[in-house]
Formats: C-alpha cells, sequence, structure tokens
C-alpha cells in the first residue's frame, strides 16, 4: 500500500464524496484520482521515467496535491520546495538532485529560465498558469490533456524512494532526506488512526504545503482517511482562517505556535463560530506554557502537540494533553515507532536525565540523498539520532529541554544559520559575522547577527538588509544587528555560539 494506492481506494468506495475546496473549487475523489492518474501518464509522456526527481515549487493549491500523487503513482520521487526560495537556494538543492522535470507556479518562471540556463532539466518546466512567458514551457492543463483517465497497474515497493524533503543542514547547505512509500504511507495512516479521522472531517492546510508537516499532518492526513481537504493558500491573518474554519465547518487544524498565537489575539475572535473544531494541532516549534492557556480559555479547547522531524516523515511523539494532562511534554512515541534516550557513547540514559531523542521505526528514512557518510552518522548503530535533547518522565512521557543542533526555529520554520552567515560574508563591508535566534512573542525566535565591520567602513541595519534581498529567503534575512569589535572564538577560531548567548542580554 502507498499513499496513491489508498486515494485510488477511497476513489472506488466513495466517489461521491468532497475531496478538495479550495475558494470557489470543489473536487471529488473520483475527480482527484482521475485528474492524478492524467498528469501521472501525461508525465511518462514526457519522458518521465520511475525514479526520475520532480521538483514541485507550488504554494498550497490542488495542483500540488495532484502533483504529489501523480508523481508517486508513476513511481517519480517528489521534491517539494518553498516558492518563497530565491533562486540561489532553488539552484542549490537542483544541482543536488537533478530533477528531471519541474512544476512550479506563474511567480517563478523568471527564476527558472535563468536557472535553466546553467542546470539541464532534460523533461522541461510545467507552469500552473495558461500565461507563459517561455514558449518552452508547458502549462499544466496541456500535460493533463494528453494523459489517459486511468493510469496502468503499477507494482510499488515498500522501499520505493517517493519523497525527498530538503532540510536545513549545519554545514551551509540543505540535505535532503529520502523516505520511501512505507514511509509516508505508514506515518500517515497511524497519525490519522491516533487523531480518529475519517470522511465527515475537513482538514485545513494553511502551513505551507512543502513542509513535512504539513503533508503528513494534513494532506495525507486527510487522504488516507478519506476526508476533506480544505486548502487555503497560505497564512492570510487570523481571521480570514477563522472565515474558513466557520464557513467550512472545519474539524482539524495543524499550525505553528505563531499562528496560535495570531488566532488568541484576534480582537474578533468571538465572532466567529469555530464550534466544530476538534483537533487543534501544534509543532514545528515549543509551545509556550502561557500561550498554551491563553488559547485553551479563549477557545474552550485543548491544544494538541507533537514532534518530529523531515527525517522522520515526520511524526515521532504526540501529546493528547486533554487525555494526559502533561502539559509542555511532547508526548510517547506513536505506535510502531521506538523511542530511546542516549547518551554521547550511545548508552541508554536513566530515566529523567537528558540525552539525546533516537528513533527507529518504519517512519524513519533511508538516508540523506547523496550524503552517505552524513547518513552512516545519523543511523549509526540502527538508531536515527535527532539532535535533540530530552528527558522522559515515569510514564514515558518526553520533555524537550535544548538542541545540539545550532537551527533556529522562527514561525516553525527551521533556519541553518550558517546558510545566512555565508550570505552576509558576502558583503564586502563585513569582515566576520554570526547569527543566533533570539527569543520573540510571535515568531518564537527571531535572527540577530553580531557583526564585525571591516576598518574604514560603515553599515546600518538597513544595507544589511538590502543585500540580503534576493540572496535568500525573506523569512531568514535577520531582523536585529548588534555591532562588535570581536566575536568570541576558540584557540582553533571556532565559533563560540553558546557564548554568544550570553551576551543578547548585554
Amino acid at each position: 500500500m502507498n499513499l496513491p494506492i489508498r486515494l485510488a481506494e477511497i476513489a472506488r468506495v466513495s466517489p461521491g464524496q468532497e475531496a478538495i475546496v479550495f475558494q470557489n473549487r470543489r473536487m471529488t475523489y473520483a475527480q482527484l484520482d482521475t485528474r492524478v492518474s492524467q498528469l501521472a501518464s501525461g508525465m511518462q509522456q514526457l519522458g518521465v521515467k520511475p525514479g526520475d526527481r520532480v521538483l514541485l515549487a507550488l504554494g498550497n493549491c490542488p495542483e500540488f496535491v495532484i502533483a504529489y500523487y501523480a508523481v508517486i503513482r508513476m513511481k517519480g520521487v517528489v521534491v517539494p520546495v518553498s516558492p518563497m526560495y530565491t533562486i540561489n537556494e532553488i539552484g542549490v538543492i537542483m544541482r543536488d538532485c537533478q530533477p528531471s522535470l519541474v512544476i512550479t507556479c506563474p511567480e517563478l518562471q523568471q527564476t527558472f529560465i535563468k536557472l535553466k540556463e546553467s542546470i539541464d532539466i532534460p523533461q522541461g518546466i510545467i507552469v500552473n498558469s495558461c500565461n507563459l512567458e517561455n514558449e518552452t514551457f508547458l502549462t499544466y492543463e496541456q500535460v493533463c490533456s494528453k494523459g489517459a483517465n486511468a493510469f496502468p497497474g503499477t507494482k510499488y515497493s515498500r522501499e520505493d524512494l517517493a519523497v525527498i524533503l530538503y532540510t536545513a543542514g549545519l554545514a551551509g547547505k540543505p540535505k535532503g532526506a529520502m523516505l520511501t512509500n512505507f514511509n509516508m504511507y505508514s506515518n500517515a495512516l497511524t497519525y490519522s488512526q491516533l487523531c480518529n479521522m475519517g470522511p465527515p472531517d475537513r482538514a485545513l492546510l494553511t502551513a505551507p504545503a512543502y513542509h513535512a508537516g504539513a503533508q503528513t499532518c494534513i494532506m495525507n492526513n486527510a487522504i488516507v482517511a478519506g476526508a476533506t481537504l480544505v486548502i487555503q493558500e497560505g497564512w492570510r491573518g487570523a481571521e480570514e482562517l477563522l472565515r474558513i474554519m466557520q464557513e467550512e465547518k472545519v474539524t482539524f487544524f495543524f499550525g505553528t505556535p505563531t499562528m496560535y498565537k495570531f488566532i488568541a489575539d484576534c480582537p474578533n475572535l468571538t465572532k466567529y463560530d469555530v464550534s466544530s473544531l476538534r483537533i487543534a494541532f501544534t509543532g514545528a516549534a515549543s509551545m509556550p506554557a502561557d500561550l498554551y492557556d491563553e488559547f485553551r480559555n479563549k477557545m474552550n479547547m485543548h491544544l494538541t502537540e507533537g514532534y518530529g522531524l523531515a527525517e522522520t516523515s515526520p511524526v515521532v511523539t504526540v501529546n493528547f494533553i486533554n487525555k494526559s494532562g502533561k502539559q509542555g511534554s511532547i508526548g510517547i512515541p506513536i505506535p510502531g515507532v521506538e523511542v530511546r534516550i542516549f547518551d554521547y557513547e550511545d548508552r541508554e540514559v536513566p530515566q529523567g536525565q537528558v540525552g539525546e531523542i533516537v528513533v527507529r521505526g518504519p517512519n524513519v528514512m533511508l538516508g540523506y540523498y547523496n550524503r552517505d557518510e552524513e547518513t552512516r552518522w545519523a543511523l549509526r548503530n540502527g538508531w536515527f539520532h535527532t539532535g535533540d535533547l530530552a528527558y522522559a518522565d515515569p510514564d514515558g512521557y518526553l520533555y524537550i529541554v535544548d538542541r545540539k543542533k545550532d537551527l533556529i526555529i522562527r514561525g516553525g520554520v527551521n533556519i541553518n544559520p550558517r546558510e545566512v552567515e555565508e550570505v552576509l560574508y558576502a558583503h564586502p563591508g563585513i569582515f566576520d559575522v554570526a547569527v543566533v535566534g533570539v527569543p520573540d512573542a510571535v515568531m518564537g525566535e527571531e535572527l540577530l547577527a553580531f557583526v564585525m565591520v571591516r576598518d574604514g567602513q560603515e553599515l546600518g541595519d538597513a544595507d544589511i538588509k538590502d543585500f540580503c534581498q534576493g540572496k535568500i529567503a525573506k523569512y531568514k534575512i535577520p531582523r536585529y544587528y548588534r555591532f562588535v569589535a570581536s566575536l568570541p572564538k576558540t584557540s582553533s577560531g571556532k565559533l563560540m555560539r553558546k557564548e554568544l548567548q550570553t551576551w543578547i542580554s548585554k
């Protein structure tokens, strides 16, 4: 079983069940399944073969769902990327995964025209638009119209590579977590069963679809359950979100703590009837206790917390706080997944002692694409090493205390500080720089750059922000800057990031 087979099964059993709602468009499961087959068949006619990577640079829309399932149906490999990425960021991923085909949105046409000059895309570029800026591009409709309504029977292996999710790597470049058919299907199915999802449910996709959590916890969760997926283009403010929840009678929502902060602070919160909502799930970043309490008091419902990573498809643990009463915990492992707390020598630590979270189970990736050494290290001794530090209480509930990694989590999105630093180093007026995360009431963390200016140069915040435009996604550009005479380093010249944290309050 894999995701497209499950989709076909739902379409066969409940063809008239509403599958997707997007703005004024509504699609049944029969229509969705047919569209997936048409695109899969059309891609095959273009020359896309099993094992080929297909890059999806799309926002939240039905075409993302269709393309995602179509690529897996024809045994290709989905590579979702953020449509907010700059040409540099997309280029790094494309050079690594070498996609045979790109499916993108109208806004990125110029980006891919430029990328095509230096990167071969043998099967071409499909644009989700009728207005093309390059005659060599294909429209989504053109490809679907050439495809067959029914895709021929295909034999799938549970170990077939299905998705590559690029995640922030600590070496300055993103690395692709390779996920199989069984990784993705088993994780979505288990999660859906834990949430008691079924055809009457309506899940709202507001979180970015390219993100691991949005794919498994919303999109795939809804489809394996035969529920309805209500798609919002993206975050458009709390009032727009609440309006959709009310009109579509949404029962399931997944959001980052930042989203819940905006909802709790909405001045017109009581104006909207969202009583249909039965699960409000949060992940991707830590949920502050005061925000949890504020949301519960205003919405009269408990948030459900969870933990996961791209490398684990992503769900590892879930905490239904209304049942456990353990606020602040990331919960217990989902069925079929094992979690241990190890010390630096991979020995399990006693209960209550802090160590690194390690994971084993059907959700754990094959490894990192083109990164054999990093794969061996991450999966050493048969366990995936998360880099997150936690402890377990007597009931087995886990509590995150720190990250071994240097990653910054802003609004639920991981940001590698070294990637930002490399951009800043290219500024002719900057001699040395270090980027750290600082607490923020809304975003969870914001970026602060400690900057050493070259002799004879004068720089201000605006100068650096202007320099960063177009080189990295806007959300990665530091919000705060502190100009310093030196940075704390070891005798060997290594930056002491922990020491920098002590400078923040000075």
